[in-house]
């Protein structure tokens, strides 16, 4: 795996010429033809350090304030704005995991201001971690990025929080309302919101503070949907979300700030799911005293200086805790139903310096050089349950779900930039090591087949990886690019999920210790002009490891076994007149792996079926109205190939409004314009038989108040 950039350059015309299909025309939804803005001057951080859409070999797509507020009706999630907006990325599922929501086929890394969210035990709640109305805008990178280590083999997401404008006081309020179309007040979801803020010499602050009630859900028909025992309901739950942000001036140049975050989303239902006469029904009556959650809680301490000799230094420090509960689902042998607890306690430190470097005739470049430390402490409890009917009791007895891991990850990186005449060149290296501490645990794989509880030896298992990006940029005027780039991520294996069914007897060390790298290649085009926006990405991404489950031996293995992953995206927007836009986004994928010498199509669970967006803006001055359709198209490659389930496609249509009142503003919505009844992605590719609907007509209305 260790290959050179240009040798793996070379092969990328070809490979992308391959996967090419007739062209779907498409665009980054906008709120109006003056919500965009030029290539030169649209900064994304998510790069490690400050550079403009232009200057990226890549697919770069920024999400701001007015969208996000836009596509947010009450209890929506931002799963659900991303799984719209973003051509590349699966649809939302629904629920309280991102489960199967995978970024061109493969993991995503998700970061709230700049801070992994990530775990090498994926509970998949990553975009079920904040409030979209605590968010001030979303940077997505597509395709494998190695800047910020081992999740990133499919892209970037990069949510960045709301904070304090300068302002010297500023207040903003939001209370909103959903219903289901039967509107029965037991579908009503309820919203509030509330933030502070306020500059006082060097020191600023920021503080807000978001509350959802979701009860429940109904579908077309009318009726009331079943809870997700497996991942988790967005139904009966309640939510906030807490934020501050305090930042303090020591000088011109040097600044340290603190950011806090308390979240958490509880079910508290009395439904649950039964198939009853073939049909997947909402009964009532559960009895269960600990239902599945989401709690994170986390620390950022930074400090910037903009002048260290010439250069600017950014140091930064985090602490961060995940906590997910699980419902006690299905029954595992003699281990009988438990439920399942994970939790992450996370701190890391790390440092980037970016320095200017020497020109070169008329060249101009700029390094960005440093080093990253995380630590990881993982674990998984199991309760057992005695069901009795709709009843749930613990019995006592608690399983370990894996054993304890230890994680420390060291890291080195530089990345160097260059713009010559009409060209941007930018290249980097990363230098990974990772040692996973596995302690001994009780052996639960030989608990639920045997009944037996033995000690399955610990031990250290290494990784490491060494990952390249190479790209260029040309500038063919100040309105449109074209690029190419090479780069490489990775995953790790979920060891915990590896151990989970083995024996006592089992060598950990016999599991593949290799991280799974992914080949990622771009060949793209990007236009801006005062009328329209658009943009075309070929992409095929590669892996040599997969992830297998060995039913013999009842263990997750990796095994040699190639992968690949070839799409399209494209994006455009075009301003009718100065009232009307019209755009859309476009984009299609086909994901295999080699299988007994011949290439088989990958499930839906990784790839998703091709998605178009559409969409029709009318904007006056006090008000803006939006008209949408996104279709998924049906998806039988993988069911072909005994490799998956085959997909129905759907088309859903949404209409969004907004009105300036004299005080304040008003928002509503109605999702699922035609009342369409039908079983989302996720579930057709997940769910067990039988198949849940999804949401039917929902209606949405908001007023909020800056002031």
């Amino acid at each position: 795996m260790n290959r050179t950039p240009l040798s793996l350059l070379i092969p990328l015309l070809g490979s992308l010429g391959a996967a090419a299909t007739p062209l779907a025309m498409a665009a980054e939804a906008v709120v109006s033809s003056s919500a965009a803005v030029q290539l030169a001057n649209s900064v994304v951080t998510a790069t490690r350090s400050q550079a403009s859409i232009a200057s990226i070999p890549g697919s770069v797509q920024v999400i701001d304030a007015a969208q996000i507020r836009q596509q947010s009706g009450a209890g929506r999630k931002v799963a659900d704005i991303l799984g719209t907006l973003v051509p590349g990325l699966a649809p939302a599922t629904g629920g309280m995991s991102n489960f199967s929501q995978s970024l061109r086929g493969r993991n995503m890394l998700v970061l709230i201001d700049g801070v992994s969210q990530n775990a090498s035990r994926d509970n998949y709640r990553q975009l079920n971690s904040i409030a979209p109305a605590s968010i001030e805008r979303i940077e997505v990178i597509s395709g494998a990025s190695s800047l910020y280590g081992a999740g990133a083999s499919g892209g970037i997401i990069n949510i960045i929080t709301k904070r304090n404008q300068g302002e010297a006081l500023a207040l903003s309020s939001r209370v909103g309302l959903s219903s289901g179309n039967n509107l029965n007040p037991k579908g009503f979801a309820y919203e509030l919101f509330q933030s502070a803020g306020a500059r006082q010499g060097p020191l600023d602050w920021y503080l807000s503070a978001d509350w959802t009630q979701r009860n429940d859900q109904f579908d077309a028909n009318g009726k009331r949907i079943p809870q997700d025992t497996s991942q988790g309901s967005a139904m009966d739950t309640e939510t906030y979300d807490l934020h501050g942000r305090f930042g303090y001036a020591l000088d011109a140049d040097k600044r340290l700030s603190l950011a806090l975050q308390d979240y958490r989303d509880e079910q508290d239902s009395g439904y649950t799911q039964r198939a009853i006469d073939g049909q997947a029904v909402a009964v009532q009556g559960l009895d269960l005293e600990d239902q599945p959650y989401t709690h994170n809680q986390a620390v950022n301490l930074n400090y910037s200086d903009s002048d260290l000799l010439g250069q600017s230094l950014l140091l930064e420090s985090y602490w961060r805790r995940a906590d997910a509960l699980f419902f006690p689902d299905r029954p595992r042998g003699l281990a009988g139903v438990s439920d399942n607890n994970s939790q992450q306690d996370v701190y890391g430190l790390r440092a980037a310096v970016e320095s200017a470097l020497p020109m070169i005739g008329a060249a101009r470049g700029s390094l960005v050089w440093g080093a990253d430390y995380e630590h990881e402490r993982t674990r998984q409890r199991g309760d057992r349950y005695a069901i009795n009917g709709l009843v749930y009791r613990k019995t006592g007895e608690t399983f370990e779900l894996g054993p304890d891991i230890e994680t420390a990850t060291r890291a080195l990186f530089a990345q160097m930039s260059w713009d010559i005449a009409d060209w941007t060149l930018r290249g980097g290296v990363r230098r990974q090591w990772i040692d996973s501490e596995v302690q001994d645990s009780i052996a639960y794989g030989e608990i639920w087949q045997t009944g037996n509880r033995a000690t399955l030896p610990g031990g250290t298992l290494k990784y490491a990886a060494t990952l390249y990006n190479l790209g260029a940029v040309y500038h063919l005027d100040d309105n449109q690019d074209l690029f190419v780039n090479f780069s490489q991520g990775f995953s790790l294996p979920d060891i915990q999920r590896f151990l989970r069914d083995v024996d006592s007897h089992f060598d950990i060390h016999t599991l593949n210790a290799q991280a799974i790298e992914v080949d990622s290649y771009e060949l793209g085009w990007r236009g801006n002009w005062s009328r329209w926006q658009a943009d075309v990405t070929l992409y095929e991404n590669r892996s040599d490891v997969t992830q297998f489950y060995d039913a013999s031996a009842r263990v997750l293995r990796l095994i040699d076994q190639k992968e690949r992953v070839r799409g399209l995206e494209s994006r455009l927007s075009y301003d009718l007149s100065e009232r009307w836009t019209v755009g859309g986004s476009y984009a299609w994928t086909k994901g295999e792996t080699r299988q007994d010498g011949q290439w088989i199509d990958l499930p839906a669970t990784r790839v998703a079926p091709a998605k178009t967006l559409l969409f029709l803006g009318y904007q006056r001055e006090r008000y803006n109205l939006r008209l949408q359709a996104v279709q998924l198209a049906d998806y039988d490659a993988a069911a072909k190939d005994a490799n998956g389930r085959q997909i129905d496609g759907y088309s859903l249509v949404d209409l969004l409004g907004e009105v300036e009142l004299p005080t304040g503003r008003l928002q509503g919505g109605i999702y699922n314009l035609s009342n369409r009844h039908y079983q989302n992605l996720f579930t057709q590719a997940n769910a067990r038989a039988p198949l849940p609907s999804a949401e039917g007509r929902t209606l949405s209305l908001a007023y909020s108040l800056d002031w």
